[in-house]
């Protein structure tokens, strides 16, 4: 079972590596929305740019390992929104 912030991380990596090193501030919502994410009491947007350069803040270019570690800079800013949407997909 993989963690919606696992998944965003991915997304954005993607979002990051299509657009040359960009993220454009106007999708995260709906990035954050679409991954079932939202943002802690007290945190922005910006908060969320910041966690993708703290991310590659010494981090090989290993794509997985820079994924990995987006995942965690995306949890200490991101909750999951709904648990009962992600917990239903993996009832049997």
């Amino acid at each position: 079972m993989r963690l919606p912030q696992e998944i965003f991380a991915e997304a954005l990596w993607v979002e990051w590596f299509v657009n040359y090193g960009n993220v454009c501030k106007k999708k995260l919502p709906d990035l954050l929305r679409r991954y079932n994410l939202k943002l802690k009491k007290e945190k922005t947007l910006d908060d969320v740019k910041l966690a993708i350069g703290r991310a590659f803040k010494n981090t090989p270019c290993v794509s997985s390992k820079q994924i990995e570690r987006i995942a965690e800079e995306t949890d200490k800013v991101c909750t999951i929104a709904n648990w009962e949407d992600a917990v239903a997909k993996y009832r049997v």
